[in-house]
């Protein structure tokens, strides 16, 4: 007969465990700006703690190339792909698109970007920190910061943010290589001035443009260490009885259309476990001015210091609104292809459709709820979501089972999966529809150091 954890007196006891932080330098310059790659190497024969990986640096629209730049809300968006190697092997060969896979998850989950070194929200009078004085209203003047590194991403979407165990043993493995590949410009946004609403979602009089860069780049991550060598012979003795250990991490491969009514997608994997479908407004890798995302703030309540007392939001500051402003750029804005939620939207995946029925977006939404990795973003309005966070997400494992290390999603190795992702209706214009096909690899690494790669 065994009993509850809730009613058992129990304690593990962990002796000779040390933990430090360890300061990492790219290879080459500090410096990077758009369409270039920093490349840091992880240290090796240590215990890392993968999501403690962050990467510091200092990112700025570029004054003399800039016309009223400002930076993307939550930084990642400057990243275009991540690539993890073992030895010069992809681990991790990164989505393209990888800014649009976070953003189209903080749509729909939350972000989980902070306000002190996370840049959340693209801002209009006031730097994010407030580390100097406001920028200033006249038009063209750029975000800009000037000393440090006040900026941080610290948390990553495939191998770096999924594998498991998340105490990554580096000392059977090849020396780990991050890659980093900065988006271009058009993920920026430009505008005329910050003294009003209205100016701030209006394009400059010289035209929209803004250029980034990035300065003094830096990454940071925690080692481990144990007082013995138990740990290691337990990992030997796994190797030498299987002959492999296995890391399964989450691998995700984009597709890109402009949707017309049908977009196909195909993908071979092991362990298929959810397909995600983002919406954006054809011309959203034009670089544009900011965004306003509804029911935030009205141009009628706006004065040169922003929204005064007696104007809340549409909603009367309810779902979380209050009187605040939130501002999107293009390239962040996922909006409904149709009308009025005339739309039905169905997944075809081999000849078998997902739902058994064209869903309206209410159903889809329900869909995606009950596929979530974790908790739906609440405060979100009907209105929010058509405009801005037009977001679905498929799940086609078992709920909660990355929790358990357990691979249950489709086995796609043997025939190919041909997916589609239809919609009956009127479409209002042609859209970008971004599909990500979320699954589930495994690293298989062997004695000396031998790794294999399972899709």
């Amino acid at each position: 007969m065994s009993y509850s954890p809730q009613l058992v007196y129990f304690l593990d006891r962990l002796s000779g465990f040390s933990t430090n932080v360890f300061k990492l330098m790219p290879n080459g310059s500090p410096d990077a700006g758009a369409n270039q790659i920093t490349r840091i190497v992880l240290p090796s024969n240590a215990l890392l703690n993968t999501r403690s990986f962050k990467l510091h640096f200092r990112a700025s629209c570029v004054a003399a190339s800039s016309v009223g730049g400002r930076l993307p809300a939550d930084l990642s968006t400057l990243i275009e792909r991540v690539e993890v190697s073992a030895g010069g092997v992809q681990l991790s060969q990164g989505t393209n698109f990888y800014n649009t896979l976070v953003n189209a998850k903080a749509a729909i989950m939350g972000s989980r970007c902070d306000s002190v070194t996370g840049h959340s929200e693209v801002v209009r009078a006031n730097k994010f920190d407030d580390s100097t004085a406001p920028i200033g209203s006249t038009e063209g003047l750029n975000e800009t910061y000037a000393s440090g590194t006040p900026h941080c991403i610290d948390k990553w979407e495939g191998f770096l943010g999924t594998c498991e165990p998340k105490i990554l043993d580096a000392a059977i493995l090849p020396d780990l290589v991050v890659s980093i590949y900065w988006a271009s410009d058009n993920v920026l946004a430009s505008c005329k001035q910050n003294n009003t609403h209205a100016n701030f979602i209006a394009a400059p009089t010289a035209g929209a443009a803004a250029v980034y860069e990035i300065k003094d780049i830096h990454a940071s991550i925690e080692t481990i260490g144990l007082a013995d060598s138990v740990y290691d012979n337990m990992v030997s003795s796994m190797i030498a009885s299987k002959g492999f250990v296995e890391i399964p991490f989450k691998q995700y491969f984009s597709f890109s259309n402009t949707h017309t009514g049908s977009s196909r997608f195909t993908v071979a994997t092991q362990s298929l476990d959810r397909i995600w479908t983002a919406w954006r407004a054809d011309g959203y890798a034009t670089l544009a001015a900011p965004h306003a995302v509804p029911g935030y703030s009205t141009a009628a309540g706006q004065t040169a210091g922003g929204l005064t007392p007696a104007h809340l939001s549409v909603y009367g500051g309810m779902y979380g609104t209050g009187a605040q402003e939130k501002y999107l750029t293009a390239y962040q804005r996922f909006t409904e292809p149709g009308t009025d939620g005339a739309l039905k939207y169905q997944l075809q995946l081999n000849g078998a459709y997902y739902p058994q029925y064209p869903a309206s977006m209410e159903d889809m939404y329900q869909i995606t709820k009950n596929s979530l990795p974790g908790p739906v973003k609440y405060e979100l309005t009907k209105e929010q979501l058509r405009d801005s966070y037009f977001v679905q997400c498929v799940r086609l494992n078992m709920p909660d089972s990355e929790f358990s290390r357990t691979i249950s999603g489709l086995d796609t190795r043997s025939v190919s999966l041909n997916g589609y992702v239809n919609t009956t209706g009127t479409l209002t214009a042609d859209s970008n529809l971004m599909i990500f096909a979320e699954c589930t690899s495994s690293l298989r690494v062997g004695a000396g150091r031998q790794i294999e790669i399972i899709l």
